[in-house]
């Protein structure tokens, strides 16, 4: 209730009467207001009893002061219970009390004084009691009229009691004006019960929309918050994803290290800048040595743990201020974007080089890393990023040719070498795919009486942009391209197929000796290839002679091995060329179903000095026959060479001294003058 704090007048009180809406505060303002003139009327009342009844009529002085005292307290009463923080029911029923109080106090004090005349103060709150908007009061008043009429009727005396005409016309104008009042009052007050109830509607209807509203506010509001919630998971999603297509496109899945896109960025960016600063940095090309063998013969698994474990080593080696990455498959890119001379980059390199050379345990196996580098350098080696990749790949392939494990700086006269191997690889595959490729062969005879043993096949190119392409130009160029299966195919097919041509004609019993690269060999299809051309050439296994170099040993013997007694049971020749000169061990020697040692043209061209190697080429000869081999001498050119070599029992001789190569008419040839000697 706010009845304290509005300033207490009477007009004040009624523009907050009209102004309420809600009925109980209506009913709490006309408290107000009764308050407001019963309070004043028994103030008043107090002064007039002393003064009408004590001066005027004399009266007894207690009595009227007793009397006057209850006045006061009455009024005291009402201004009392006008100023507290009242409940509205409460309050009603204070005033009511009140108003009944001051009723039976007139009644039972002044009805000896003015008689019958003291109902009209009980009618007079009959009708303000029906003025109001609830009838507590009237129930009150009512219930203390009939007490007192009871009180009246037979415990007071009214015998004595004379009263003038005028005072009942008085008396019945009173009446009639506070009846007319009571009406007008009543009709108002009905009015602005109306009005207070139509209000009272529209405020409940009003606060129903708001409570409507606020509860699909509350749902709106709940619908956003829960799109709010999809909607930060969205954008939380949308971030991881941005951040992992950021990681593919910018880095390599399988190593975590920036990719070909991120480290050509950056390039872009050091060429911008050092163009403006005239400034100089260094692109390193590392690609891994022999990683296509690892991946072919052990599988990608061990070849991802290989490139894992080089990029994590990589990442420990290089300067913080440097840019690792992954160009591809096994090739690294290094950006030394330091200001440093070119022999502080060298050295820094080199370091690179020697620690990363070492044995590494991965989950599957053990692996021996080493790696080849090739550095660029701007602004001399190219002016844009890819023409200084292009020079770091280069110079990368250059310490590849050179015997890998090294580190080389980019020359210019490179790109004409590596322009030229492009050539070279285009014109080598359009040879295979135009039969450009012929078959010229050599004999081989024996060394004691000079018959013929048989004829080793020598493949040849005649380039129409080349000329006569020298065997050892193009042929590991073939290995390299993968060409070397289809073409050694060729040349074992088309060998077989002469040959048998000459078996069938001159009926001599020779063999012929087809050199098998070590890329063949690691083929699993070979030995099903040589059955093929066997059954397709029906030839004797016993003429074919399969020449194999030691280079094959290298790296998997075991199954080198395996392979070769396979190619064994087919009852072909096995011949190890070029003897001596590559990694030959005794332990693995003795296990090889070789038949034929062939002992290479280096050492027999020293046989005219007189140095060790005399000794060496008895020894060979001595130690193939100790092991059940037959011993073919090549490259003989002049008796001195002849006569050491019968002198140590040497069994077959090939060489320019008896025969070049030759085409195959030159071949049948030879063969039909019946070459005994």
């Amino acid at each position: 209730m706010d009845n304290l704090k509005f300033k207490r007048t009477m007009p004040a009180v009624f523009e907050r009467l009209n102004a309420a809406d809600d009925p109980s505060r209506i009913l709490y303002y006309q408290n107000i207001i009764s308050c407001m003139l019963a309070a004043p009327l028994l103030f008043f009342g107090a002064f007039a009893n002393i003064v009408i009844v004590y001066f005027f009529w004399g009266s007894d002085l207690t009595t009227v002061l007793v009397n006057s005292a209850i006045f006061l307290l009455l009024g005291l009463t009402f201004e009392l219970i006008s100023r507290k923080e009242l409940d509205s029911a409460l309050f009603d029923h204070l005033l009511s009390l009140s108003q009944s109080i001051c009723l039976a106090f007139i009644v039972v004090r002044y009805y000896h004084i003015i008689g019958p005349a003291v109902w009209s103060v009980a009618f007079v709150m009959i009708i303000i009691a029906m003025m109001r908007l609830k009838i507590t009061m009237l129930y009150y008043i009512a219930a203390t009229t009939f007490i007192c009429g009871l009180y009246v009727t037979f415990l007071l005396p009214v015998d004595g009691f004379q009263f003038a005409p005028v005072y009942f016309l008085i008396q019945n104008v009173l009446f009639t004006f506070v009846f007319s009042l009571a009406t007008a009052a009543f009709y108002m007050n009905l009015n602005r019960y109306d009005k207070a109830m139509m209000r009272l509607t529209a405020v409940i209807t009003q606060k129903e929309k708001i409570a409507g509203l606020y509860k699909k506010l509350n749902h709106t509001k709940q619908t956003l918050a829960n799109q709010n919630r999809e909607l930060r998971t969205s954008n939380e999603e949308i971030r991881k994803n941005e951040e992992r297509l950021h990681f593919l496109a910018y880095y390599d899945g399988l190593t975590e290290l920036p990719n070909r896109k991120m480290i050509l960025e950056r390039l872009h960016l050091l060429v911008s800048l050092s163009e403006n600063e005239k400034s100089a940095f260094f692109i390193v090309f590392i690609d891994l040595d022999n990683f296509k063998k690892i991946n072919d013969t052990m599988g990608h698994l061990y070849g991802d743990d290989y490139l894992k474990y080089t990029a994590k080593r990589l990442q420990e080696l290089v300067h913080e201020d440097d840019l690792l990455g992954r160009m591809g498959g096994d090739e690294f890119a290094l950006i030394i974007q330091r200001n440093i001379k070119e022999d502080a980059a060298y050295n820094y390199v080199e370091r690179l080089r020697n620690e990363l050379c070492d044995k590494i345990k991965t989950s599957c196996s053990e692996f021996k890393v080493s790696a080849s580098f090739g550095i660029s350098v701007f602004p001399q080696d190219g002016k844009d990023p890819i023409e200084l990749l292009k020079s770091a790949d280069t110079s990368m392939y250059k310490a590849k040719e050179l015997g890998r494990n090294n580190i080389q700086f980019f020359r210019p006269d490179m790109k004409a070498e590596i322009l030229n191997k492009i050539q070279m690889e285009s014109l080598l595959l359009k040879a295979y795919e135009n039969k450009e490729f012929f078959i010229e062969y050599q004999p081989q005879f024996n060394a004691v009486d000079h018959r013929i043993r048989g004829f080793e096949a020598l493949i040849r190119w005649d380039s129409p942009h080349y000329g006569r392409v020298a065997p050892m130009s193009f042929i590991p160029l073939a290995e390299e391209m993968g060409l070397i299966i289809g073409i050694g195919q060729w040349v074992l097919l088309t060998a077989c197929h002469k040959f048998k041509e000459l078996d069938n004609r001159f009926d001599q019993n020779l063999c012929i000796s087809v050199n098998v690269s070590a890329v063949q060999m690691r083929d699993k299809n070979f030995v099903d290839i040589v059955k093929k051309v066997l059954d397709e050439t029906n030839m004797d296994p016993k003429q074919l002679e399969l020449e194999i170099t030691e280079s094959l040993f290298i790296d998997h013997i075991e199954e080198t091995i395996a392979m070769l007694n396979e190619i064994k049971s087919l009852n072909v020749r096995i011949s190890l060329d070029d003897f001596g000169t590559g990694f030959s061990s005794l332990s693995y020697l003795r296990r090889l179903p070789i038949d034929t040692l062939k002992i290479d043209k280096s050492f027999i061209d020293d046989l005219t000095d007189k140095d060790s190697s005399i000794r060496i080429v008895g020894d060979i000869i001595s130690l193939g026959h100790n092991l059940d081999a037959h011993i073919v001498a090549e490259g003989i050119e002049n008796s001195t060479q002849l006569d050491y070599l019968k002198a140590n029992n040497c069994d077959c001789i090939q060489g320019f001294m008896f025969g070049k190569p030759m085409c195959f008419k030159d071949v049948e040839a030879l063969l039909e003058k019946n070459p005994l000697k």
